[in-house]
């Protein structure tokens, strides 16, 4: 059994660059078989179907995100989120073409199609917002006073997935710099130091410099 596990990860790892890359209807069985390197009896030892890969791809991808991104809290959590958006620009920056976000891509993909993925994705959005809020509320004595830490962190997921979006349709480092860099003005929008940053010579991104 211990094998078993081991080996439908290892499909999962193989699989998953060409499916980001190609889209998942678009990759067809003999792909992903010849990707893997398992037979189709084998896979289908691992997986009961196509749709049954999907579900796995899923939650293995959303996996290495939590993992990659909230496995460890830093003592000042508004300044990890700073670098979780860092981590999300170097991952999609070193891609070539610009794929757009694996989790997001399947919201259109999938759903569409098949309407049975919509809890599963919306309970992983739903988690990696509340991860981002659990951040904000820890350094929510760094936040102004008018801003909920739950409303920041909806907001700011949002403006990270139309980044990912935008930088897989312009294929463009340039512009897909420029998107993150609005979440990070977003970001430090709603911190109390914003006028001391200024005034210590690290202005804010101004929205005329967004394209």
């Amino acid at each position: 059994m211990v094998n078993l596990r081991r080996t439908r990860e290892d499909v999962l790892v193989a699989v998953l660059d060409l499916v980001h890359q190609k889209g998942f209807h678009s990759t067809g069985l003999k792909e992903l078989l010849a990707t893997s390197g398992v037979s189709s009896g084998s896979f289908y030892n691992y997986f009961a179907s196509k749709k049954d890969l999907a579900r796995a791809l899923i939650d293995y991808k959303w996996g290495q995100l939590k993992a990659l991104l909230f496995s460890e809290t830093q003592s000042d959590t508004i300044a990890q989120l700073f670098q979780i958006i860092d981590q999300l620009e170097a991952i999609h920056q070193a891609e070539d073409p610009c794929a757009g976000c694996f989790l997001g891509n399947l919201i259109v993909e999938l759903v569409e199609h098949d309407p049975s993925f919509r809890p599963q994705l919306v309970q992983v959005f739903d988690e990696w917002q509340q991860e981002i809020a659990r951040l904000l509320w820890l350094g929510c004595a760094q936040l102004k006073p008018e801003f909920e830490p739950d409303w920041v962190a909806q907001q700011l997921l949002g403006a990270i997935e139309g980044a990912l979006l935008l930088g897989r349709l312009y294929n463009d480092p340039a512009r897909l710099r420029k998107c993150l860099d609005g979440c990070r003005y977003l970001l430090r929008s709603v911190l109390r130091d914003w006028t001391d940053q200024a005034a210590a010579g690290n202005p804010p991104i101004r929205l005329a410099q967004q394209v």
